[in-house]
């Protein structure tokens, strides 16, 4: 292996330029990936302009791994989460990437574990299983795609998605939504009661937050969860407390972009049981706008900023 290798870093000037950077050395607890394919987040058009890699979600080839890690992983296909996937080669804590499902291609898996990790993780605090009804806002963004076929796959039997725009119905169909509620036409709330038999959502994956996040309270049933993953309406909210107290509501927040790397490793563990055979048996689906090759990153960047993808944007690296 080379010594150096290209990778994208984020500066003050541009959000990605493309540099030659040292192949970094696994730590003990580390594993060293080929990358083959990086993913492309919201995250990602909010780079802090630091100088540093770029990009934090990948799929690849173990190459090296550390003496703390396990041997196994060696020559392993893995997709994970680390800092600095934007490049030819990244570091990353071996609990922080799983083996790869064998008939999954690269560009796919690389646009999986964020979004596994984060909906699974959610769902389960909110205890869906069989018989619950679910709401996922915002679902035809990357993640919200990956939380409707989660929640079915862990047996939701209800599963209410919601867009802005009518054109993104046939895609939320194809994952698995049950019902689906246009929010730039219909009320959210009378929505999901409509489709749950009047009683509203047990569980509601919001990742919208802003002034959505009351109509989101509104749109869960006497006793339900709102569980608020994302903001893309805003990180402040007004909602009026009686809903929660009067109607017994529990709210709930997490961001798993900023949890400890114990936490984030425990989220690992955690898909193997439901979630990666839902993986390989095609029950969860990657859903992929448009994959551009690595020298290609603007365009991809230029892509995801616009709005219009529909599925996840991707870096192809061989």
């Amino acid at each position: 292996m080379s010594s150096t290798m290209r990778a994208y870093v984020s500066t003050d000037a541009a959000p990605l330029i493309l540099t030659n950077r040292p192949v970094p050395a696994p730590g003990p607890d580390e594993v060293l990936v080929r990358t083959r394919a990086a993913s492309l987040n919201n995250a990602d058009l909010t780079a802090s302009g630091d100088g540093n890699i770029a990009g934090f979600e990948f799929a690849g080839e173990v190459v090296e791994v550390g003496s703390d890690a396990p041997a196994h992983l060696r020559g392993a296909r893995v997709m994970g989460i680390a800092a600095g996937a934007f490049a030819e080669v990244v570091v990353a804590h071996h609990r922080h990437v799983v083996v790869m499902p064998e008939a999954l291609p690269f560009d796919e898996a690389a646009t999986l574990p964020t979004a596994l990790a984060t909906e699974h993780g959610a769902l389960t605090l909110g205890s869906v299983g069989p018989a619950t009804s679910v709401l996922v806002t915002a679902a035809s963004s990357g993640l919200g795609l990956i939380g409707v076929q989660v929640a079915k796959a862990l047996g939701a039997a209800t599963v209410v998605a919601t867009t802005r725009s009518p054109g993104k119905r046939p895609l939320l169909e194809r994952v698995g939504a049950d019902a689906i509620v246009v929010t730039s036409r219909e009320d959210l709330a009378a929505g999901t009661r409509d489709a749950t038999g009047g009683d509203g959502a047990d569980v509601v994956l919001d990742h919208v937050g802003g002034d959505h996040l009351a109509d989101a309270l509104e749109a869960a049933c006497d006793g339900g969860e709102v569980i608020s993953v994302g903001r893309l309406g805003g990180a402040r909210a007004s909602i009026d407390l009686f809903v929660l107290a009067r109607r017994h509501v529990r709210l709930r927040s997490v961001s798993y972009g900023v949890t400890p790397p114990s936490v984030l490793g425990d989220l690992f563990d955690a898909l193997a049981p439901v979630v990666l055979p839902a993986v390989t048996d095609g029950r969860i689906r990657a859903i992929i706008d448009r994959s551009y090759d690595f020298d290609e990153a603007h365009a991809a960047l230029e892509r995801l900023a616009s709005g219009q993808a529909e599925g996840k944007v991707v870096l192809h690296l061989g």
